[in-house]
């Protein structure tokens, strides 16, 4: 056989044939393709507030993608302090004695927002470690700014 008809016999095989494994991780442009159609702001939830106003809420982890951080280090951060709790929540179904501290934390589009904003200004927007002895303005900038877009919320 010559190698022109073995070329032509295998052609219509895609990279995958009989007894062969699978390739175990995506190529480079499936990879890019699914990061520019997911962004922080890709799933929201709409609730209805007690001023019935409908209201776009995120959860930590889109806190997370926005800053361009872990979910587990923000986690930390809230629990050290370093950024204020989430204002929101929502109720889990093992949460049947109403604890407030309980549930999954959300996030108002503002509050991400503004938080991106003030991450950017400083420099420490998809960067690596903080050092929150040098950054303790931030902490103090978005305590306040939250406080104000939930006061504002709330009318």
């Amino acid at each position: 056989m010559s190698e022109d008809l073995i070329d032509e016999m295998f052609s219509a095989v895609d990279e995958y044939y009989p007894g062969s494994k699978k390739k175990r991780r995506d190529t480079e442009q499936e990879v890019q393709k699914v990061k520019e159609t997911k962004t922080w702001d890709s799933r929201p939830y709409i609730k209805t507030m007690p001023n019935g106003v409908d209201m776009e809420l995120f959860t930590l982890g889109s806190l997370a993608d926005a800053l361009g951080r872990p979910v587990i280090t923000v986690r930390d951060w809230v629990r050290k302090g370093y950024l204020p709790t989430a204002p929101y929540r929502l109720p889990t179904v093992s949460n049947k004695n109403g604890d407030p501290h309980q549930g999954r934390r959300l996030y108002s589009r503002a509050m991400i927002e503004s938080a991106v904003e003030i991450f950017g200004q400083v420099g420490l927007l998809n960067g690596s470690r903080v050092e929150w002895s040098d950054h303790g303005q931030v902490t103090q900038d978005v305590a306040t700014i939250w406080n104000n877009i939930r006061i504002e919320e709330a009318k």
